[in-house]
């Protein structure tokens, strides 16, 4: 990442693929100072209960104006939805980001089938290849 001179980190996972953006985010905050990035993640669970570290990304946001959390709920939004949750697939919710060639970087991590289809929403909106970072978690069970 401090290699990179992108305005904007788009960074899209599910399930287990948002372990590494936890781990991104002191990097992300450093990146910020440092050329003033903003970052979104867009993370999908099946419901509430599966949004692994939500509250510590909310908590993140929250203290963070440059970076949102847009959590993606495919089967059960919370009994009170708060304003950035979202019905559906992760990859459903992209275009709504505008991506840009000019000046994103995507990183999409989790479901192969998720990846390869926010990978194609990516490459549809322009997005040179080398600037879509990819990673696909197969679950062992």
């Amino acid at each position: 990442m401090p290699q990179d001179r992108n305005a904007r980190y788009l960074l899209v996972a599910t399930g287990t693929g948002v372990t590494p953006y936890r781990s991104m985010l002191p990097q992300l905050r450093a990146l910020h100072a440092e050329r003033g990035i903003e970052a979104v993640l867009l993370f999908g669970a099946r419901s509430p209960e599966e949004l692994l570290y939500g509250e510590e990304f909310r908590a993140f946001a929250a203290a963070h104006p440059w970076f949102r959390f847009l959590p993606c709920f495919s089967r059960r939004l919370p009994e009170q939805p708060g304003p950035d949750d979202r019905q559906g697939y992760v990859q459903q919710s992209l275009p709504d980001l505008l991506p840009d060639p000019a000046r994103d970087i995507a990183y999409l991590c989790g479901n192969p089938a998720m990846v390869d289809a926010a990978f194609e929403v990516l490459k549809t909106a322009g997005l040179p290849v080398p600037h879509i970072r990819r990673e696909k978690y197969v679950s062992s069970r």
